[in-house]
């Protein structure tokens, strides 16, 4: 199968499809972030640790319109450093972005078995995200552009998400009441 994946689809190509893919997830969380909340609001909660209940309610009233704002900006961020992967050979930026998405799709599968509902996003965390990231990892270190290392050392370059989905959040609040 990657044979078949590597002769049709460019490294320039596969790059390109990480914004894509991130939509097609948040897309998924966007439209049912609301329903979700309504439907599972009761039972989720009693089970979340009581560090991040607060939060946890906080997020239980973000609205669909709110909740696009901070997917906007995460979208012109990773597509920035996708074109720096892309047109200038600049990975780090880029590589913290997957790693950190691939972390989120880790995140949704467990609190999909701790909370034991459907978590909102997983349908395309596991069909979609998953097997992008996972053969872009590979991609990347079986055509020796990046070494296992380097996936670490980017890393840190993915707090930027949360720092922009923080403030999104917050603007959102303020502006989309």
């Amino acid at each position: 199968m990657y044979e078949w994946l590597n002769l049709h689809f460019s490294l320039a190509t596969l790059l390109w499809l990480f914004p894509i893919t991130f939509l097609l997830h948040d897309f998924e969380e966007i439209l049912f972030v609301e329903l979700w909340f309504k439907k599972n609001y009761s039972k989720a909660s009693q089970k979340v640790p009581g560090f991040f209940k607060k939060t946890f309610h906080q997020m239980s009233t973000v609205t669909a319109a709110q909740f696009t704002l901070p997917v906007a900006l995460q979208f012109i961020m990773y597509t920035i450093s996708t074109y720096l992967a892309v047109e200038h050979h600049l990975y780090p930026m880029f590589l913290g972005f997957n790693l950190f998405l691939l972390l989120h799709v880790v995140m949704h599968i467990g609190q999909s078995l701790f909370l034991g509902v459907y978590a909102l996003g997983i349908g395309t965390a596991v069909t979609v995200t998953l097997p992008y990231s996972l053969y872009l990892f590979y991609r990347l270190v079986d055509e020796n552009i990046i070494e296992i290392s380097t996936i670490m050392t980017s890393l840190p370059y993915g707090l930027i998400t949360i720092v922009i989905v923080y403030l999104g959040h917050n603007i959102a609040h303020r502006l989309l009441r």
